[in-house]
């Protein structure tokens, strides 16, 4: 099977994001300066690529007989769990730049419990959407 150029872009640039986004919240939690530029430019190439991606995928998943009814339940959830994450880390990253800008602690330093929380549903989404890019083209097909 041919891999989509644009599936194989999205797969290596979600890793490349995850790391950007766990050296920046992990710094800012270990008393290093919030790199909200880095952060913010981070979440604009993820709106702009992967959530893009993600929808042109989901438009097409629905009507692909090839999919088992019990995957199509996991793609949605991976989906829709992805979705609440970036959701949830610009609202994150909106208030760690008020608080830093307001001369306060950040948001993810205040909140250590609920940083590591966000933190680990991040890679469940980040892990999942991988499993899928290799469930999806790397592995063979059952009846072959």
């Amino acid at each position: 099977m041919d891999i989509p150029a644009f599936s194989i872009f999205s797969a290596l640039s979600e890793v490349v994001v995850t790391v950007i986004v766990l050296y920046a919240i992990l710094g800012n939690m270990r008393g290093g300066a919030l790199r909200w530029k880095l952060l913010g430019a981070v979440l604009a190439f993820e709106l702009c690529v992967n959530v893009v991606y993600m929808a042109i995928r989901a438009a097409h998943a629905d009507s692909d007989s090839s999919i088992a009814g019990a995957m199509k339940l996991f793609l949605a959830a991976h989906g829709i769990l992805s979705l609440l994450m970036f959701a949830g880390l610009i609202v994150l990253y909106l208030l760690a730049v008020v608080d830093e800008k307001m001369g306060r602690p950040s948001w993810f330093r205040r909140h250590n419990v609920m940083t590591w929380a966000f933190l680990v549903f991040w890679m469940v989404s980040v892990l999942s959407g991988e499993a899928i890019f290799v469930w999806r083209y790397l592995m063979p097909p059952a009846n072959a």
